[in-house]
């Protein structure tokens, strides 16, 4: 692969392995962050989406409110070598039920940027991942995009490569993915004290007060994401834990800069609460549930943990099969929404399904609750550990028949089809159309691969 100047030369303050400290930006105990187109062929979906809902490709420039608005005039980064065919693999419909397949975009080469992104954008609300990962590359590799256009570029390969993930095509992703090569490379960074140094005429001491580390010009998301796709590109499982340990020191020192203001800080604050998540999230996809259990048990999150963290947490517990440790995640607060999950949960975790179907039955009689499918789905499938399997299929089919349909609900009701009858494959195709008729609400993927289905 031809590089751009300068592009593989390695920042040698940055290592591509976790420390061997026991502790580091993810753990450490005193805590600085304590601190006060029109489509080719006709959609099969109707949309749901506002008539007035416009889509001018706006957020597309929005993918990072911290990243750094413009390069300074004396630095130019070349981006081309992310704009390459050879780049992109070629997606096919192949993996789709017929009914749910829609004919990939042609970009038209007489429209506008925005309007182009515009399209990409409305994709992208209605839930056409598998089409956006194909237009987004498109786009990537057409005269639309100039080499220099940084913002634009990021966020369009981020596009194609959350899109891939989002479709099921995370191998592909995975792959891309190594375009970017080492994000941690110096080539990604910016010295805004040459900036300063260049239109300034002050006094040595003067500069020292507005010397700055260097800033990375790459959105916050598609590092984040990178992270994770390389690993599994790589065939690395280390790496991910590396490379979160690596943006973790970023963002801790993003939190201590001096310039930053108070709002930029709390955004930092989330981003490393986020990492630590993650990085023990990775610990388990590598089967170190004694790793995760410590990490887990190590994060310091400022101020008062919100509902959600803790309910992240609590599944994390479960996943590990630390059943009283996630018991009492909750045991300080009120039966919220997310503390009156965890009880079934646990029951189903710990193998007690009729008690479950008890817990789930009183959850899905409160009416006020917004994860009624989730919970209907969770109900059925304790139904289907018990032997009830005609009202598991019904409640199933009802969530389908209310245009309650997301991936694991599908793959559900398809097993239960399975055992259910022998015309399992013809019911599933049934499945298929009603699914190809249901409204677009924008919150699931459209393009659902034949795994979904199990076909």
């Amino acid at each position: 692969m031809d590089s751009a100047p300068g592009k593989h030369i390695r920042n040698i303050s940055r290592s591509s392995r976790p420390r061997s400290s026991t502790r580091g930006p993810l753990d450490a105990f005193d805590d600085p962050l304590a601190l006060p187109e029109t489509p080719t062929s006709p959609i099969k979906h109707k949309s749901m989406l506002g008539a007035n809902d416009t889509f001018s490709g706006a957020s597309f420039y929005e993918l990072d409110p911290l990243a750094p608005d413009n390069l300074p005039e004396h630095v130019e980064k070349d981006l081309s070598f992310l704009l390459r065919h050879s780049n992109f693999h070629p997606l096919s419909h192949l993996d789709i039920p017929p009914p749910l397949r829609s004919e990939f975009l042609i970009l038209n080469p007489g429209d506008p940027l925005s309007t182009t992104l515009g399209t990409l954008e409305q994709l992208l609300a209605e839930g056409r991942f598998l089409i956006a990962a194909h237009f987004s590359a498109s786009i990537l590799t057409s005269s639309l995009i100039s080499p220099t256009d940084i913002k634009i570029i990021f966020s369009l390969f981020y596009t194609r490569l959350a899109c891939l993930d989002l479709s099921g095509n995370t191998i592909l992703a995975a792959q891309e993915s190594k375009n970017l090569e080492d994000l941690s490379s110096v080539f990604y960074y910016i010295d805004l004290n040459l900036e300063s140094a260049a239109v300034d005429n002050e006094g040595p001491e003067q500069e020292q007060a507005h010397t700055q580390d260097p800033r990375h010009i790459v959105p916050w998301p598609l590092r984040v994401l990178a992270v994770r796709l390389q690993s599994i590109g790589f065939g690395d499982s280390r790496r991910s834990i590396g490379g979160l340990y690596e943006i973790g020191l970023e963002a801790r020192r993003e939190v201590m800069r001096t310039g930053a203001t108070e709002a930029e800080r709390e955004v930092w604050r989330q981003r490393l609460a986020d990492l630590g998540i993650r990085s023990v999230n990775s610990l388990i996809e590598m089967g170190d549930f004694d790793a995760a259990r410590r990490s887990l048990d190590s994060l310091r999150v400022p101020g008062p943990e919100s509902d959600i963290t803790k309910l992240r947490k609590a599944l994390l517990l479960l996943r590990i099969g630390d059943l009283d440790a996630a018991s009492q995640v909750f045991s300080d607060t009120d039966e919220k929404t997310e503390a009156a999950l965890l009880k079934p949960l646990i029951s189903m975790s710990d193998g007690r399904f009729s008690d479950a179907v008890a817990e789930w039955r009183i959850l899905a009689e409160d009416r006020t609750r917004t994860d009624g499918a989730l919970v209907a789905q969770n109900l059925a499938v304790c139904l289907l550990y018990i032997g009830q399997l005609d009202e598991s299929r019904r409640l199933l089919e009802a969530q389908i028949s209310s245009n309650q349909s997301f991936g694991s609900l599908i793959f559900n009701l398809s097993t239960v089809y399975e055992l259910c009858t022998d015309r399992s494959t013809q019911m599933k195709g049934q499945l298929a159309d009603m699914l190809s008729k249901q409204p677009v609400i924008g919150q699931t993927n459209l393009d659902r691969p034949n795994s979904d289905l199990k076909l």
